[in-house]
């Protein structure tokens, strides 16, 4: 059975958001309802849908779901406004309920001010720790787009554990996207360029595909914790102007950084939105 503890501020109106989205998505919903595996039984699949999104689910691979399904899960998420100021800096807030059903509303029906938009931009990010016993968990790094977003360059999910340490070589990452009428996607390895790996933590910089009109994120990995006080801390940047891989991997893993997680070098800080982040305890 799948056991769930939110600690986010906002997760009463999450199932609402994912009962909204399903809608949003329901050519894929009609294109993988009979494709529910039997490893898994629909009860727990439901489950997942409070979690995760259709078009999400449809590429998990069936060990990754019972994984999921059999683990015990502590969840950390919220939903930022991001804005655009008159002297072209970002501020971010987190936004309350009914801003947030209004939004999703919109979205649903299809409502313009929802589309690509330069001046504001609404994101949900959560922070996944399956404790698959004793020491040993997996995190994930999950961001959902509630907009189209206007830029569409290197964006970079990272995460930093505080008190632990990540397993080399289980690192991985997903960008999830809506183009010519169906769902794509694209992964990132764990010894791929688009990784930067620290003894602290990781990032994947993910090139938002062009053309493309929704999209999600996520990345993964095992962690050991080392600690009774173990934290693990996630952030997902989004860069406001074009930059180049390279430059989307001029940072540390610090909690000096933007979402405690990512410290940009000097000339690239400016180019992304500054999002706050989220944590969770790593629980022993």
């Amino acid at each position: 059975m799948l056991k769930v503890d939110r600690k986010g501020g906002i997760a009463v109106v999450v199932l609402k958001y994912m009962k909204v989205l399903s809608a949003f998505i329901i050519i894929v919903a009609l294109c993988f309802v009979n494709n529910v595996k039997a490893e898994i039984s629909e009860d727990e699949y439901a489950e997942l849908r409070e979690i995760f999104s259709e078009a999400r689910l449809s590429i998990m691979s069936d060990a990754e779901k019972e994984e999921l399904v059999n683990g015990n899960l502590t969840i950390d998420e919220k939903i930022y406004q991001i804005t655009k100021t008159v002297n072209d800096t970002y501020t971010y807030s987190e936004i309350d309920s009914d801003l947030y059903e209004t939004l999703m509303d919109n979205y649903n029906n299809g409502i313009t001010t929802m589309d690509a938009y330069h001046e504001t931009s609404y994101k949900r990010i959560q922070i996944i720790d399956n404790h698959l016993g004793g020491n040993s968990h997996r995190m994930m790094v999950y961001t959902q787009w509630l907009v189209t977003p206007a830029t569409k360059s290197y964006d970079v999910t990272a995460m930093r554990i505080d008190g632990g340490t990540v397993v080399d070589g289980t690192q991985d990452g997903t960008q999830v996207f809506w183009k010519n009428g169906e769902y794509d996607y694209v992964d990132y390895s764990w010894n791929g360029t688009n990784i930067r790996k620290s003894d602290n933590g990781f990032g994947i910089s993910m090139n938002l595909v062009d053309g493309a009109s929704y999209f999600e994120t996520d990345i993964s990995a095992n962690v050991i914790s080392t600690s009774q006080n173990s934290v693990a801390y996630g952030t997902y940047q989004h860069a406001v102007t074009d930059v180049s891989l390279s430059q989307s991997q001029s940072y540390t893993i610090s909690h000096n950084g933007l979402g405690d997680v990512l410290n940009f070098a000097t000339s690239v800080h400016n180019y992304y939105d500054a999002m706050a982040g989220v944590s969770i305890s790593l629980a022993q």
